[in-house]
């Protein structure tokens, strides 16, 4: 090998210091795990109640469980094909869903599989109640199914969606079920009656992601047109719109204290907003391909991402989200 110039290793030096300069303005992450645990696209990412434990899940059939204070891995679940993870509140349960059709709930902490439903198609959403008892699920055949967790039997089919269902979140008092979609409408469903509330059809492209705040006023919405929109959940009024990316928004996430909202695309960025201004306060680079899903930590100081580069990124809030 040919020794480099003194002039040319100034200059790559010079360009090396530049681009670290140029990311630390933009925002860039200080921890990246996943490597050589996740061979596959990372699609699922949640964090437990206490914020002690964080799960990814990949489209290979892995979901490695992590602790967040150390960022160390702790252990693997093993199924087939997963899109979605959650942890369900208030026990040591995971559930996880996948194209294979099949919803499974683990012990996180034992590794043993709980329950087992089958649904018909791929499953592209997963939640669990805020009281820990009912798993929801929606996916290709345009259902969204409702499972008792102690019973194991279906309790609810919710019908109305014409396409795929991308996205359902329970609100915080579990008597709403909120779901969207391919067929570029939010609907709002009673978990009682089944009965579907409300419906909003005036999106431009498919919804791909639902988060809500914590006082249930708003939802948050990802878009695959590459925007997000916050909305007033009861009356679908827009209260902002934000065009910060430029592929689809296949994640949204809003803080604990609904101050701040996180957004991530297929474009590789990770920004967050502020929700009640609609302003951009940080765009975090260092994905290398399209990012999957993101995730507020309980206590509001970290987001978290994922993505099909099979990386798992910390992103520091600071200041702005304590």
């Amino acid at each position: 090998m040919k020794p480099i110039a003194s002039a040319s290793l100034w200059l790559l030096l010079t360009l090396a210091l530049a681009e670290l300069a140029a990311q630390t303005a933009a925002g860039t992450t200080r921890d990246v795990v996943g490597r050589g645990i996740h061979g596959d696209e990372i699609e699922g990412v949640a964090f437990s109640s206490d914020g002690l434990l964080l799960a990814t899940a990949d489209n290979g059939g892995r979901i490695a469980i992590w602790d967040t204070r150390t960022r160390r891995f702790l252990r693997t679940l093993a199924g087939r094909n997963f899109t979605e993870v959650v942890f369900v509140p208030g026990s040591d349960l995971i559930a996880a869903s996948g194209f294979d059709g099949t919803v499974k709930v683990w012990n996180a902490t034992t590794g043993r599989i709980q329950r087992t439903w089958s649904y018909p198609g791929a499953v592209e959403a997963i939640a669990a109640s805020p009281d820990g008892s009912r798993v929801a699920a929606g996916g290709a055949d345009s259902t969204v199914r409702i499972w008792d967790l102690v019973t194991g039997k279906e309790v609810r089919r919710l019908h109305g969606h014409t396409d795929a269902v991308y996205t359902v979140k329970f609100t915080r008092d579990g008597g709403r079920i909120i779901s969207g979609g391919r067929d570029r409408t939010v609907r709002v469903w009673s978990t009682r009656t089944g009965a579907l509330l409300r419906t909003f059809t005036d999106f431009d492209d498919s919804v791909y992601s639902l988060d809500l705040s914590p006082d249930g006023r708003l939802v948050a919405v990802g878009i695959r047109s590459g925007r997000a929109q916050i909305r007033r959940l009861w009356s679908g009024v827009v209260v902002h719109t934000l065009s910060g990316h430029s592929d689809s928004v296949h994640g949204v996430s809003f803080s604990p204290d609904g101050k701040l909202l996180a957004t991530a695309g297929f474009d590789r960025v990770v920004n967050l907003w502020e929700s009640q201004s609609g302003a951009r306060v940080s765009r975090w680079l260092g994905h290398t391909r399209k990012i999957g899903g993101v995730a507020f930590a309980p206590d509001g100081r970290t987001v978290v991402s994922v993505g099909s580069d099979t990386t798992v990124r910390f992103w520091p809030v600071g200041e702005r989200a304590r």
